[in-house]
């Protein structure tokens, strides 16, 4: 967690005071935020940012928010209308991430797609990642694996619910919150598409993250199934047991090695690990035998997670929250700022508004994101330094990307997620003539907020 740069980092970005640089990646920049808490915010602007009704926590605290700003140059790539096709497909894929529901998912707080650098903010997870915590601490015993694995399972469960996928799940993507695992980075897969046509991916292309990729999604990633995110699982599962990759150059037609491995974790990971989809087991018969792996070692569900959850604390991983993150109090000279731009009737944000270009080359000069490298193959490798806490927009450097249609192998940032079968868009009806003008701005920002969302 790295300090604002108060020269080019905005202070607030919707209705969000930023805190923090939480990382950075190839996608953009991520932000620590606390909503912030304006009065007489016009419905106008609550529909454009998609806000939820929670603007504190149980408790009365501000709510702290993870608020991701996507680079420029992700909106376009030099076609005519390459930025008009990613922001619909972004304001798409925004709706289909509000779709799924799940205590292991991030909730989608708020997003603007049609601001002049889009951005969605979702719940913050206090934590370190998966890819962290077995680096420092080693492969998990029994108890953390398990109550790993069963989260796991719950997200994954929610995610096909709503004909999802993820398609890169690795543990770079999870989080280990105060409430146990939580998979991010999960939503933002239509900004990397590069296709003209609906198909949000080419036949014949794989992408995704390689030690974590099942080798029909190597192949051929649009008609990949809901056992190639199995795979990933049992990919994640190993990393978590042995601190190695089972597969670190890409999926082949072998078994992995299993002499890091305890075995009584050997069985199930060998059926999850397959190259064969069909041989792979359902999230059901996982969740059954995480539960029995638990009974042998006369342990239970809740068991697990307590032993997870004090393995985190005592890590020394969790990142200190800026001073006065959990106040109430926000800063004042923002809170006045963004509030006297609301009571004029423009974006809480318009104070920084003729910063956009200085923020928009700011981003674009910065470099992919410094995350931890490669899980070493000496699995007594010492842990790297690493500035960030936070996984970042973009994609993992613990393993290497395979690339899209058009796309190199170096691109550091891949896709999370796409729609198995993604709503057709509904085009917005023309503006009647005749209302106010002020009538027609509202109605515009309301047109442009829903266009790609389904909901006309």
């Amino acid at each position: 967690m790295q300090a604002l740069d108060t020269e080019k980092d905005p202070a607030v970005l919707g209705p969000f005071e930023l805190l923090a640089v939480l990382g950075q990646g190839g996608m953009g920049r991520t932000y620590l935020a606390r909503r912030l808490r304006l009065a007489d915010l016009p419905p106008e602007l609550e529909a454009a940012y998609h806000l939820t009704d929670v603007d504190q926590r149980p408790d009365g605290g501000p709510v702290l928010a993870a608020v991701k700003v996507i680079k420029p140059d992700t909106l376009t790539d030099g076609s005519e209308h390459s930025e008009q096709q990613a922001r619909a497909r972004f304001g798409q894929e925004i709706e289909t991430m509000r779709a799924v529901v799940s205590s292991r998912v991030p909730s989608l707080l708020a997003s603007d797609a049609d601001a002049a650098l889009p951005w969605l903010a979702m719940d913050y997870v206090h934590g370190p990642t998966l890819h962290r915590l077995v680096h420092a601490c080693g492969p998990l015993e029994v108890g953390p694996y398990a109550a790993l694995g069963l989260a796991l399972v719950e997200a994954l469960r929610a995610i096909h619910e709503v004909k999802l996928l993820h398609r890169d799940l690795k543990p770079g993507n999870i989080a280990i919150g105060p409430d146990g695992p939580v998979v991010l980075d999960f939503g933002l897969a239509v900004l990397t598409e590069r296709d003209s046509a609906e198909a949000l991916t080419k036949t014949g292309t794989g992408f995704g993250t390689l030690a974590y990729m099942s080798l029909e999604q190597a192949t051929d990633a649009k008609h990949v199934q809901e056992p190639a995110d199995i795979y990933s699982l049992g990919a994640v599962l190993y990393f978590a047991a042995a601190r190695r990759d089972a597969f670190p150059h890409g999926p082949i037609p072998v078994e992995p090695g299993w002499e890091r491995v305890p075995p009584p974790f050997v069985p199930l990971l060998a059926r999850m690990l397959v190259h064969v989809a069909v041989q792979r087991p359902l999230l059901s018969e996982i969740e059954q035998g995480l539960v029995q792996l638990l009974a042998q070692h006369g342990l239970t569900p809740q068991d697990a997670a307590g032993q997870l959850r004090a393995l985190v604390d005592a890590s020394g991983l969790v990142p200190v929250l800026p001073a006065g993150a959990l106040a109430d109090d926000t800063d004042p000279e923002a809170r006045l700022a963004a509030q006297r731009a609301v009571d004029e009737g423009d974006r809480p944000d318009a104070p920084w508004a003729s910063a956009d270009d200085l923020f928009a080359e700011f981003l674009a000069e910065e470099d992919a994101a410094e995350e931890l490298p490669a899980a070493a193959k000496d699995a007594d490798a010492p842990l790297p330094a690493a500035p960030a806490e936070y996984v970042p927009t973009g994609g993992d450097q613990d393993a290497r990307q395979a690339p899209e249609d058009g796309a190199s192998a170096e691109d550091p940032a891949k896709v999370t997620s796409y729609p198995l079968a993604p709503p057709d868009p509904v085009p917005a009806e023309p503006a009647a003539s005749g209302p106010p003008p002020a009538a027609l701005r509202a109605a515009e920002s309301l047109r442009r907020a829903y266009a790609h969302s389904g909901r006309l």
